[in-house]
């Protein structure tokens, strides 16, 4: 599956329509909405002219069917054919078709947006389409048919208004537009349904952009055998910590083991062991040199043999703003594994990047941190997130991650994997030393680098979600997504 324009999207609905009827696809796109829609007790469908406002009256029919109230209104008159027999349909089943855009008259728990799909370009200027999205966009839930309404599927552009979803049911694949980061806050959560439009995808460029999906993730987690022991899966080494943050060290040990490896080993200040070895009571604590609460760059033969001997190895999470190169030019020189560098030992590799080009590593950046070592602006990034990750990562020869709501991944001319859930319940301290640990104890597990990250973002974006729902974006700490880890895994399993 990739990111696909609607050009793309609508010569997959002609040959499709070779041999499925229209009918036949809109009922598969009904089905996928009502999947969404049938734990509410009542439903207000904003319906358009063409094939999104069919999508909305054939989802009311299934609605009316399963017990579940709902009302049409229909922003503009049916004009194709599909759409004039399923609006004939629902007012012979007896649900409400509305003619004109007004309040409601009564609650609903749920809006479904079915008034413009992704053929939409330029501004809205229709009066009655601007009152429809200001009305969708009063409603206490809102979920958008394909794309939310005024959304362009190819750059995520608002059309001068849009509607803001907290759901959106994208039929066959994810858009275009949906890569961008202002796209995260008009889809909300994306589901991709099939329904039945297959995509030839050898017509695409060999460089494509991929969604991290749960079908993806699923067939790169490891089998877990049952005849196994600790050694099965793997070590992972963690170098982190400073006297003033043991607990970015500790956070990413906790997630590492809530993540699968087999054993995991954390290489510390010794001034800190004390705390960690309470702290994290699973893991092996090496003591390690320091000077100023700082890890010095010479480790002891004890943190050495721990490292020649890892599966993989993490650098980075709390080190401190005085963390050397020389260390993690050390550790290269000494491993064969491979390595995850975050937060502090990104920071360290400022002007010294010929220290990681073309060795086996994953760096995860935030954006701030990517500017230090890239040389772009923040703003240059956000606006080119994609291209500048992608050159930054074939240049140098290595892995990349880089963290947003949109998530990149990238090994540089291959594929670029994009993140496509988002939750703020993650923008929180500690989150990126709980993603590192996801990811190191992946990797401790025989994934490679790149599979990894994209593991380890849908696992971590998966524990955001859950504590939104469940505690709430605003008191979620990075100890409650810890927590959540398994749970996060078992979906994606399930």
């Amino acid at each position: 599956m990739l990111f696909l324009s609607a050009d793309m999207i609508k010569k997959a609905e002609v040959r499709a329509m070779e041999s499925v009827s229209s009918l036949q696809l809109i009922e598969n796109a009904a089905e996928a909405l009502y999947n969404e829609l049938k734990d509410f007790n009542s439903v207000r469908i904003y319906c358009g002219k063409g094939n999104n406002g069919s999508d909305g009256y054939a989802t009311a029919l299934l609605l009316k069917k399963n017990g579940i109230y709902a009302e049409i209104v229909q922003v503009f008159p049916p004009q194709s054919e599909d759409a004039v027999l399923l609006c004939n349909k629902a007012t012979e089943a007896g649900i409400p078709v509305l003619s004109s855009v007004s309040f409601p008259t009564r609650h609903f728990d749920c809006a479904l947006d079915a008034l413009f799909g992704i053929g939409i370009r330029g501004e809205i200027t229709d009066p009655l389409a601007i009152k429809a999205i200001d009305v969708i966009n009063s409603s206490s839930y809102i979920v958008s048919a394909d794309i939310p309404s005024g959304m362009d599927a190819d750059t995520g552009e608002v059309c001068g208004t849009c509607v803001r979803a907290d759901k959106t049911v994208t039929f066959t694949a994810p858009k275009k537009g949906m890569i961008e980061n202002s796209s995260v806050d008009l889809c909300g959560e994306i589901i991709v349904a099939e329904v039945g439009i297959g995509v030839d995808y050898s017509t695409c460029t060999k460089s494509t952009c991929v969604p991290i999906t749960k079908k993806l993730v699923k067939a790169i987690l490891p089998e877990r055998k049952r005849y196994s022991h600790k050694g099965t899966f793997g070590t992972a080494v963690i170098v982190a910590g400073s006297s003033t943050m043991p607990g970015a060290c500790a956070m990413a040990a906790m997630a590492a083991l809530r993540s699968g490896c087999g054993l995991v080993k954390v290489i510390a200040p010794v001034s800190i062991c004390r705390v960690l070895n309470i702290l994290i009571k699973e893991a092996i604590v090496i003591p390690a040199p320091e000077q100023n609460g700082i890890i010095k760059p010479e480790l002891t033969p004890e943190a050495m043999y721990a490292i020649k001997t890892a599966d993989s190895i993490l650098v980075g999470c709390g080190l401190g703003n005085g963390a050397h190169h020389v260390l993690i030019a050390n550790i290269l020189s000494e491993c064969s594994c491979s390595v995850i560098i975050d937060a502090d030992g990104i920071n360290a590799l400022r002007g010294n990047l010929d220290v990681i080009k073309n060795k086996n590593i994953l760096l995860t950046p935030h954006v701030k941190e990517f500017s230090r070592i890239s040389g772009h602006t923040v703003s240059e990034i956000e606006n080119n997130r994609i291209n500048i990750a992608d050159t930054f990562a074939r240049e140098n020869g290595i892995h990349l991650l880089l963290k947003g709501a949109r998530t990149v991944i990238t090994y540089g001319g291959s594929n670029k994997y994009v993140s496509i859930e988002a939750s703020s319940a993650l923008s929180k301290p500690g989150s990126g030393d709980v993603l590192a640990g996801i990811t190191v104890s992946l990797a401790a597990q025989r994934i490679s680098l790149t599979d990894s990250a994209v593991a380890a973002c849908l696992i971590h974006t998966g524990c955001g979600m859950i504590a939104e729902k469940e505690i709430g974006a605003y008191g979620t700490t990075s100890d409650d997504l810890i927590k959540l880890i398994p749970r996060a895994i078992k979906q994606i399993q399930n």
